[in-house]
């Protein structure tokens, strides 16, 4: 596995590449970087060509001068364009989710296929709240306060239990990835994102969408309303997980990305 740093329109980024055959990128959710991803990247580079880079503000990558939605897909772009690739898969969880759609409303000739996993509509006033109050609490406390808080809007009753003892070792990692300026951008930024069914109007490829059971940020008529905004749009419910699907329901979200990604 490669993991290297390049300049995308002056933008350091930090990247990993793994595997071989159909491209697959992907895209992490706020206050995540590729290290969330290191087991799913493992067992996808079987089958793929797995792309995946630390979006600006998070992990390796620095926050630049803006942090925009259309920063971050041309940061994607930028990243296919770097390892020769036309057109990907592109796979994305939460705010990662969010990039990914943009790109496949106003880059479609990059996007073969499209994977969503916990997002919504918009304009969903409960979310609104959530996310506002995490932006206060990193400006009252830090990340390390921002990371404790969340804990329960980011991760299901199950995987709290059965972690208990691991919290702290989440929230440490959390801290390392991250800084105060880069996750303060990326939330700034937010605000000014259009409701994403605005682009999944405009999607033509083919797209799988990934809903969780216990998700007080993604609501059940959300989720059902962007994908009848989808043309072309399958969906997953994975009932015991929380937002994190990837991390709380490894395998159940695993097989169903790849059986849809085999059928494109």
């Amino acid at each position: 596995m490669s993991l290297l740093q390049f300049a995308h329109n002056s933008q350091p980024i930090y990247a990993r590449e793994r595997g071989a055959g159909p491209a697959l990128i992907l895209v992490n959710g706020m206050s995540q970087s590729t290290a969330n991803w290191t087991s799913q990247i493992a067992r996808l580079s079987t089958e793929f060509r797995v792309l995946a880079w630390d979006c600006r503000g998070q992990g390796r990558s620095p926050a630049g001068e803006s942090a925009t939605l259309d920063d971050h897909c041309a940061d994607l772009v930028g990243v296919l364009d770097h390892y020769e690739v036309e057109a990907a898969h592109v796979v994305g969880f939460s705010h990662g989710a969010r990039v990914a759609l943009r790109c496949a409303a106003t880059r479609p000739e990059r996007v073969r296929s499209l994977v969503l996993t916990s997002i919504g509509a918009g304009g969903d006033a409960r979310r609104a709240a959530i996310v506002r109050a995490w932006a206060e609490i990193l400006r009252l406390g830090g990340v390390e306060a921002l990371a404790w808080c969340s804990l329960t809007h980011i991760l299901g009753p199950r995987f709290l239990s059965e972690n208990a003892d691991h919290l702290a070792l989440i929230v440490d990692a959390v801290v390392q990835r991250n800084s105060p300026e880069g996750i303060g951008a990326m939330m700034a930024a937010m605000r000014s994102y259009p409701p994403s069914i605005d682009d999944a109007l405009k999607v033509r490829a083919p797209g799988l969408l990934i809903s969780a059971g216990h998700d007080p940020l993604v609501s059940a008529a959300s989720s059902a309303a962007l994908k009848a905004a989808i043309a072309h749009c399958e969906s997953l419910h994975i009932a015991e997980s929380g937002h994190t699907v990837p991390v709380e329901c490894a395998t159940e979200w695993r097989d169903g990305v790849s059986a849809f990604l085999r059928r494109h």
